[in-house]
């Protein structure tokens, strides 16, 4: 009995103290749920600037005005560590956002100044809170970033600027700088596109955009070709197209670009000198000389054009034409040399394409004559500076002008000699003997 009594007793003294236990546990656990719900909570709204009196508010007026005066006067006097503590003063006293315009910016420049330009960043940005289309900050915040190597930040602040000014050249200049430089293509393109926008006719704009395509991979002819459809009374983006599709091969769509050009704008030199190069390439020669045709009649004072044609019409075996345009360019040109090489070309071609028509093959005296010429005017390029003459000039003086045998074969009584023969019957031009 005494035992069942005991057990029973140390039974009930277990379920008390698990009764207890239990209590303890959802206590602790009610003062935890508590404490999380209080950490939270946010804490409660704090007036940033307490509320001050009318005559408090004069007061802090007044030391603001005192405190932005003698900061001005020691930046000026370029005391900038009194002008810093001054600054310093007006914005502790919660004046910065009212004298924004004539705060912060020299706030900055004095961290600058004293070589501070973390502290120079910060002031800047404190000002961008208030003003944050202000050039100047924009600018100077930019500056000082790439002073530390911040280049991100950099470009954030002249991207900035760049959409607040929407038109100013030197900061699409720096920002594609930098864009080109860190190879950022896809922003590049979007910054010089802007910047074509405003300046359409600038060709450094132009090719940069281009350039920044194909650096991104992608293809500028669609672009190119808009631009140009969108714009045809700009001959200059068009031609790029035509120069685009021939560097793609696509003569007959670059042929009608260009002839496209040439009627709205028969003056555009460039677009018949793209047309003419690239019918050389080609080989349509008719097409080239017809360009080439027009691009001197426009500019008479350029022997260029002048030397093309004659190139042309020799390939044509056309001799009579291309000595013509040979000695043009020469009527025309300031120095002569490249134009003495040419005619000489003309000359060495026509006696060499004689002498192979015979049976024989070999020169006569009449083609000789003709060789001697050439020779006469490669060395008269030589003399002028056009070196790649000169190898000309040694080969026929070797081979192909008039030995003295030839001379002494000929009317000992005769010093000046013309070719003969249906070849020659076109030139007029005689030669002495040696």
């Amino acid at each position: 009995m005494v035992c069942a009594t005991k057990e029973k007793m140390g039974l009930k003294t277990v379920k008390r103290l698990q009764t207890s236990i239990t209590f303890v546990l959802v206590l602790l656990w009610m003062a935890a749920g508590s404490m999380l719900v209080q950490t939270c909570m946010p804490p409660p709204p704090v007036d940033e600037e307490p509320q001050l009196s009318e005559e408090e508010l004069k007061r802090r007026e007044r030391e603001c005005l005192i405190a932005l005066s003698n900061a001005w006067e020691y930046y000026k006097n370029r005391e900038f560590e009194s002008s810093i503590r001054n600054y310093r003063k007006l914005v502790d006293l919660g004046c910065g956002e009212e004298n924004a315009q004539d705060v912060y910016i020299y706030f900055g420049r004095a961290f600058i100044e004293l070589g501070y330009l973390d502290s120079a960043i910060w002031a800047f940005k404190q000002g961008l809170r208030y003003l944050p289309e202000d050039k100047s900050l924009l600018e100077i915040i930019a500056y000082a970033n790439g002073r530390l190597g911040n280049t991100e930040e950099q470009i954030y602040y002249l991207t900035r600027h760049s959409e607040v000014d929407t038109c100013n050249p030197e900061v699409f200049a720096s920002l594609t700088e930098l864009l080109e430089r860190e190879q950022r293509y896809d922003d590049l393109i979007l910054t010089l596109e802007q910047w074509i926008g405003c300046e359409p006719d600038n060709p450094r704009v132009q090719s940069d955009l281009i350039a920044a395509y194909e650096n991104s991979g992608k293809d500028p002819l669609d672009f190119m070709r808009s631009r140009c459809e969108l714009n045809p009374d700009n001959p200059q983006w068009c031609i790029d197209y035509a120069a685009k599709l021939i560097d793609n091969q696509d003569y007959i769509l670059a042929y009608r670009v260009l002839e496209g050009v040439i009627q709205r704008t028969p003056t555009a030199q460039g677009a018949y000198e793209l047309l003419a190069n690239a019918a050389l390439d080609e080989g349509d020669i008719d097409r080239a000389i017809s360009a080439f045709t027009r691009l001197f009649e426009l500019n008479r004072t350029d022997e260029k054009p002048a030397l093309e044609l004659s190139r042309a019409y020799l390939r044509k075996e056309e001799f009579q034409q291309a000595l013509q345009w040979a000695e043009t360019a020469l009527g025309v040109t300031t120095n002569g040399g490249e134009a003495l090489y040419v005619r000489a070309e003309v000359y060495y071609t026509t006696a060499d394409a004689c002498a192979r028509s015979r049976e024989s093959g070999a020169a006569s005296f009449h083609d000789k004559l003709v060789f001697l010429m050439a020779y006469e005017d490669y060395k008269a390029a030589v003399e002028k500076g056009y070196r790649r003459a000169r190898t000309r000039a040694e080969f026929l003086e070797k081979n192909l002008i008039p030995t003295k045998g030839d001379w002494f074969l000929t009317d000992p009584a005769k010093n000046v000699f013309s070719p003969e023969g249906p070849c020659y019957n076109w030139i007029t031009r005689t030669v002495r003997r040696p």
